[in-house]
């Protein structure tokens, strides 16, 4: 017998919630259609996200704040 699972993982960012231009950075976990959201406990800088990518632009210390 034969099964589909279907897996994906997306990291965002909540544009309301921007708090001195830095927002916390999430990840959702989809497996067979039910989901998981988690808070990574990272802030990231509301101008420094990519979207499109769903990660922070550069990698210097700019990027992520703790």
């Amino acid at each position: 017998m034969r099964t589909s699972s279907t897996f994906s993982i997306l990291f965002w960012v909540y544009s309301q919630r921007v708090d001195n231009n830095a927002t916390k950075i999430y990840l959702r976990i989809t497996l067979n259609g039910k989901r998981a959201n988690i808070s990574l406990k990272q802030k990231v800088d509301i101008d420094h996200w990519d979207a499109k990518r769903q990660k922070a632009k550069g990698n210097g210390a700019k990027s992520i704040i703790t």
